[in-house]
């Protein structure tokens, strides 16, 4: 048995060559180099031929394969295959990313591949997967790798050095604008939009012809972007900076109409919708306001697309204002959106941003240079041919002894060595004529070869002029690019116009349904709306409470639309502007939400009054009254404000004064002003000068300092029963005809008397109107405790003081009554002219002018202080 001698196993020593450097200097020079990838060779499309390297190398390995319009379909899973593996060292779901948005017509302008198969959908769908679709190029993109096989184009290696790929495609249209861009790279973005193969190419061929031209004259053959999906694009600045500056911002609207279908619906229909919206989310967002009623009067939304076209129908019902409603849809959804333009391509190998001019002459250089090296390539295969024209010709003309010197030849390498030799062939035409065959020395071959002579020598000539002369050149590319515009380009699908401003401004009451409700309102500040089914279901016809907060007090419950305005007087003489459609919406047994949510009031400040308005009319005002005797009458229509998100002067009071009461007047009424002491005053409401919101009062009649209580409005002729209440609970029922209409500093008339011993404070007022026996007042006691004050007729009280009774102790008074009137100011409002006062005649003309100079006139001045003791002077 051999022995085996062992091997001695010799380790060599490893030497580590690590070399130190700064954290900061090598994260930026990796980065550096991770930047300058992602920017040239992914995200960032080539200017020359808009494209990113993916998509230039799907193109070009469909080419290759020859997977072109003229052959089948082919599956999809072989062209990402194709592209990964020799071309695109990447994932196969980017690859296949690329290659379906290039047929998706939604997206790009201009599709370069022709699609078979699902390829997704506007409404956001993914394409199914590659190995169930089919794709080829598209007829245009022979435009874009045509010629690629004549040296137009630089050819690089790939990226295992096994093939090779090109630089650029020769891209005879301007694809960079026509189908768009959008990538995001290393710090840079861009979002290039799609315009109209057309335009695109006048814009190119008018710079050629006069390079000279300013940006303003090729933005008149480019007025704006195309988009594949249409819209409206409205002018502006930003549309304009586009072709300026390389940035800028457009807003793109939905196309939209307003119809009636034979149903006699009135829908809104959407045929077109703005660039890179998917159509269901903008369906799910209009169909979401109709679910949740954030406006009325959407009835249904329906997706009616087809292989028509797109189509969004938006059903109104009988009340809705299809304008209102379409300028809220605008604004709160899709159907109107903006794009952000950032022309960044990289040109001479880095990222520039690039405006309209830069654009075309980048373009124009590449088509220059592509057309140069084609000429010369097919100069010098002309060339070529031609010298083997000329020998084949030559050999003819002396075949005899051509025929002879070959036979006497050893082979075919000495044949045409013998006749480089003997005949001063070349090698070239030495070798065109051993393989000859035979028939070519026939008469018809000969005149086939005369004839292409000829046909190669015009084509050297022109080839030779197109480089020499640079007008000729630009007649090529002229010419090719018309031929294309003819062959591919359409119409424009977007419209450019003038934004009118029509559908961005909306009343959004106009888009509330109009219903009834009940409106209640509390002195605290509380306030609330239901719906009349709530009011009726919890009882409120049947005299069941609100629902309020412990101690508060009613001051204002009636039934209007929710269209109505609101205006609430407060006892610091603010009031309060509110829309019925801005309160909440709660149940009639529950509280309502107090004003300070939507603006801030005065913890102090108390809500003594309110009227729901219908009608803003100019020939009704409202009386004001202050407990320190200061009255002001004010248009209804001065009341009306734009904006009201905090309490607005409704009166200049003096700091230790507060509003007690406000009635509405029709012009010519006759106010009742009653003291706390019991006295009253009547006076024609004209009496008191119509002023503004912002200023003070005059005096409200002659009380001698003593503090007043209500007032009450009555109409001309009107004549009535007056409830008259304290806060110890005792009341009397008061004939107005008892009291003689006088001036308004008259003296007062008692209403009724009350002694030292026991004094009484008036605090509520009513008119009884035709109102029956038995009536009952809820009021609120000074505890916060609630209670009942029952009059079980309305016979007038014929003693002078107040009638007892109602079981109120002097210890826990009445402070506030709960107020069940519901005025309601709308057109059926009736109103009266101001009394004709006769002026006394003048005596001269001196005399006049000095009246007319101390006429009273209506406030002009916005703060305007009126002491309210002038007119007590005598």
């Amino acid at each position: 048995m051999a022995s085996r001698k062992s091997k001695k196993v010799v380790e060599e020593e490893i030497i580590e060559n690590i070399e130190g450097s700064a954290m900061d200097e090598l994260m930026g020079s990796r980065f550096d180099i991770y930047a300058k990838d992602v920017i040239q060779d992914r995200a960032i499309p080539d200017a020359r031929d808009g494209m990113k390297p993916v998509q230039r190398r799907i193109i070009y390995a469909m080419y290759k394969t020859g997977n072109t319009i003229d052959k089948p379909t082919k599956k999809c899973a072989h062209i990402v295959g194709e592209v990964m593996g020799k071309y695109h060292p990447h994932g196969d779901s980017s690859i296949y990313e690329a290659l379906v948005r290039m047929s998706q017509v939604w997206r790009v302008r201009l599709p370069l591949v022709d699609f078979q198969g699902n390829n997704g959908s506007m409404d956001g769908d993914s394409a199914a997967a590659y190995r169930y679709t089919e794709a080829r190029l598209a007829s245009v993109s022979t435009e874009l790798i045509r010629d690629i096989e004549k040296e137009t184009v630089n050819m690089n290696l790939t990226f295992d050095d096994t093939e090779f790929e090109p630089e650029v495609l020769p891209s005879r249209f301007p694809n960079l604008l026509v189908n768009g861009a959008e990538g995001i790279a290393v710090g840079m973005a861009t979002s290039i939009p799609p315009h109209n193969l057309r335009e695109v190419i006048s814009a190119i061929i008018y710079r050629m012809k006069h390079p000279e031209c300013s940006i303003e004259k090729l933005m008149e053959l480019l007025p704006g972007p195309d988009f594949p999906t249409g819209g409206l694009i409205y002018k502006s600045e930003g549309l304009n900076d586009i072709y300026r500056c390389g940035r800028g911002r457009i807003e793109i609207a939905s196309r939209t109409e307003i119809v009636t279908n034979d149903d006699g619906v009135r829908q809104i229909i959407i045929t077109e919708i703005p660039y890179g919206i998917v159509k269901s989310s903008l369906v799910g967002e209009i169909d979401k306001i109709r679910h949740d009623k954030v406006i009325d009067g959407i009835d249904e939304v329906r997706d009616e697309t087809d292989k028509n076209g797109l189509r969004i129908a938006i059903d109104l019902t009988d009340s809705a204002k299809p304008e209102a409603i379409l300028a809220y849809l605008m604004g709160k959804t899709g159907l109107r959106s903006s794009f952000s333009a950032n022309m960044v391509a990289i040109v001479n190998g880095r990222p520039k941003t690039i405006d309209l001019i830069s654009y075309c002459d980048t373009y124009i250089a590449h088509q220059v240079d592509v057309i140069t090296r084609r000429s010369k390539f097919v100069k010098a295969k002309d060339e070529d041919r031609l010298s083997i024209v000329d020998g084949l010709l030559k050999a003819s003309s002396i075949i005899d002894e051509v025929i002879k010197e070959i036979r006497q030849s050893k082979d075919k390498a000495d044949a045409k060595n013998n006749l480089v030799a003997h005949f001063g062939f070349t090698i070239d035409q030495a070798e065109a004529i051993v393989m000859m065959p035979l028939y070519k020395l026939s008469h018809t071959d000969i005149n086939t070869l005369l004839n292409e002579k000829a046909s190669l020598e015009a084509d050297i000539a022109f080839l030779t002029e197109v480089l020499a002369n640079k007008s000729k050149l630009d007649e090529v590319i002229l010419a090719d690019l018309k031929r294309i515009a003819k062959d591919f380009g359409d119409d424009r699908r977007s419209e450019i116009v003038e934004d009118d401003g029509s559908l961005r401004t909306v009343n959004k009451r106009d888009l509330m349904a109009n219903e009834d409700c009940i409106v209640v309102a509390t002195r605290d500040g509380y306030l609330k709306r239901c719906t009349i089914q709530s009011y009726r279901q919890s009882g409120g016809e049947k005299g069941v409470k609100p629902g309020l907060k412990d101690g508060d007090t009613l001051v204002y419950q009636g039934k209007c639309e929710t269209l109505d305005f609101m205006i609430f007087l407060t006892t610091k003489g603010n009031y309060l502007f509110v829309p019925v459609e801005s309160l909440s919406n709660i149940k009639w047994l529950k509280e309502g939400l107090h004003v300070n949510i939507s603006m801030k009031l005065d913890p102090d400040d108390k809500l003594i009054r309110g009227f729901a308005v219908r009608s803003w009319r100019d020939d009704l005002y409202i009386a004001i009254l202050t407990k320190r005797g200061q009255i002001k009458r004010v248009r209804l229509s001065d009341f009306k404000v734009a904006r009201y998100a905090r309490p607005i002067r409704a009166i200049k009071t003096l700091s230790d004064d507060e509003v007690v009461d406000a009635c509405l007047t029709t012009g010519n009424s006759n106010l009742l002003v009653m003291s706390e002491d019991g006295r009253a005053v009547l006076y024609n409401e004209n009496e008191v000068s119509i002023a503004t919101t912002s200023s003070s009062g005059n005096k409200a009649g002659k009380f001698n300092g003593d503090e007043l209580a209500c007032m009450l409005a009555f109409e001309p002729e009107e004549k009535g029963k007056i409830l008259l209440l304290t806060h110890l609970g005792d009341s009397r029922v008061y004939d107005l005809s008892r009291i003689n209409q006088t001036e308004r500093l008259a003296k007062p008339t008692t209403m009724f008397k009350s002694f030292k011993n026991e004094m009484h404070s008036l605090v509520y007022a009513e008119k009884l109107g035709k109102q029956e026996a038995p009536i009952t007042r809820t009021v609120t006691l000074k505890n916060g405790e609630y209670h009942d004050v029952a009059w079980a007729d309305t016979y007038l009280t014929q003693a002078e003081y107040a009638k007892k009774g109602n079981g109120i102790k002097s210890n826990n008074p009445v402070i506030n009554v709960n107020l069940t009137d519901d005025v309601l100011i709308n057109d059926s409002v009736k109103s009266y002219a101001p009394p004709v006062v006769e002026k006394p005649q003048q005596e001269s003309a001196e005399t006049e002018q000095i009246e007319l100079i101390e006429e009273p006139k209506e406030p002009q001045q916005r703060f305007e202080q009126i002491s309210i003791f002038d007119d007590d002077f005598e």
